[in-house]
């Protein structure tokens, strides 16, 4: 019985690996920061082999970022684009280098041993693999060996934005250089299955910064290591809680913009969540109205920034409900640690997920596009919200923000705003009570 085995693809370029070894072909210096899996070897390989089969006796470095991986990564590569372009070569396993019919000669380095270099000159060529992830010292010993060849020096890095320190040399150079980048994400790769793109969606969480930096291959102008949590700190289900009781946070918008999100928890996570566009005043009250009815909190805390939210409060003043207005721009409880109340919110939320605290899909998502950075004080500072709203792709975060002030309530009870007493909030509610006779409670 004869078995079937299953046809090999033939090799093909992806378009952006096309435009990578065609484009500005015999240019000085070229640059692909992409995301991971996007074929970046494939692309580096296939240029260098066509520059040594046209080009006798030349000489070229090609470093990878571990031993390993130049082993069978990038000279696995080189020598399948030899198959396919029918190059006769020599390999030397010890070495790793290649040898062609024509005299050019590949050295492969690992960019753990930079010293090992030490020693070589004429190169024309150098190509490096995951440039990010390689000491800056390897790269500045491997050009030093550029001289004295027979053509004219070219260079080409590759790589994905480092994960965790988006501020290095690779990163500067493709700064300096912008004409010099070819931009991928790990999505422009043709040969890779749609269940492959889809797990690299939910595993780095599409919207985020990891997701922006290691799958569309995007470099900031910050290190993302500051982002206020990271994806490995949510939890898959939500933890039983060991101690009663709810509490409820409550984001407002203004007419029109954005969204009213109220949400319900407890110990462990959200409980219930609850978002709607275009509310009025009574329809904003009615919100939580009903799902304070449902769950009886003990403590309430609404954001009154702009003072959208305020006439909502202030009817459920008049209802012996009490929900404690927090402007975001407030100080914090405790002004030497935060310079301000929501970057106090988002950090003890944050605290709070590290320690189990479960949290929606939507809310992580929010979440992982917050960062901090440090003012003049040391304190750690959340970035603009504006900020968020960009990276979120225009998006307000409403229902991150109704978490965070639902956290606060949970931590602060009756801390929130001070000032604001519920004798005065009754006596304003009966005037918004006069001004609007249709309440639904």
């Amino acid at each position: 019985m004869k078995t079937k085995t299953k046809k090999r693809k033939p090799y093909r370029l992806s378009r952006w690996q096309q435009h990578f070894v065609l484009d500005g072909y015999n240019d000085e210096l070229r640059i692909a920061c992409t995301g991971i899996s996007a074929g970046k070897s494939r692309a580096l390989a296939w240029w260098l082999v066509m520059q040594l089969m046209e080009k006798p006796y030349a000489r070229a470095i090609a470093i990878a970022q571990t031993h390993k991986a130049l082993k069978r990564v990038l000279i696995r590569e080189i020598q399948l684009v030899c198959t396919i372009l029918k190059v006769p070569y020599e390999y030397n396993k010890t070495e790793q280098e290649l040898t062609f019919s024509n005299g050019s000669v590949i050295f492969g380095y690992s960019a753990e041993n930079p010293e090992a270099m030490l020693g070589l000159s004429e190169i024309d060529f150098l190509v490096v693999d995951e440039a990010a992830y390689t000491p800056r010292e390897c790269f500045d010993y491997a050009a030093d060996r550029m001289r004295g060849g027979r053509y004219e020096p070219m260079i080409r890095l590759i790589s994905s934005p480092q994960s965790m320190a988006a501020e290095n040399w690779f990163s500067e150079i493709c700064k300096t250089h912008p004409n010099a980048v070819i931009r991928a994400s790990a999505l422009d790769n043709p040969f890779t299955s749609k269940k492959f793109k889809k797990n690299l969606k939910e595993r780095y969480v599409v919207g985020s910064n990891i997701y922006r930096q290691q799958v569309l291959g995007e470099i900031f102008d910050f290190d993302i290591a500051s982002q206020i949590v990271m994806r490995a700190d949510f939890i898959v289900q939500k933890l039983p809680p060991t101690k009663k009781g709810y509490w409820l946070g409550a984001d407002f918008a203004g007419l029109g913009a954005d969204s009213n999100a109220v949400v319900i928890i407890d110990q462990t996570g959200m409980v219930d969540w609850r978002e709607a566009s275009d509310l009025n005043t009574n329809q904003k009250a009615d919100q939580i109205f009903t799902a304070y009815q449902d769950f009886q909190p003990i403590a309430c805390c609404g954001d009154s920034t702009g003072g959208y939210g305020q006439g909502a409060i202030d009817l459920l003043a008049n209802k012996n409900i009490l929900v404690e207005g927090v402007n975001f721009a407030q100080k914090a409880t405790d002004d030497n640690i935060y310079p301000n109340v929501r970057t106090q919110m988002y950090l003890e939320l944050a605290k709070a997920i590290r320690n189990g605290f479960w949290v929606t899909d939507e809310v992580k998502q929010q979440l992982l596009a917050h960062q901090v950075t440090i003012d003049n004080r040391g304190r750690q500072s959340l970035l603009p919200k504006d900020l968020v709203k960009k990276q979120l792709g225009g998006k307000s975060p409403d229902m991150a923000d109704a978490v965070a002030l639902a956290v606060y309530a949970m931590n602060h009870g009756g801390s929130a705003s001070g000032s604001y007493t519920a004798d005065k909030a009754r006596s304003v509610g009966d005037r918004y009570l006069q001004l609007f006779s249709a309440t639904n409670y």
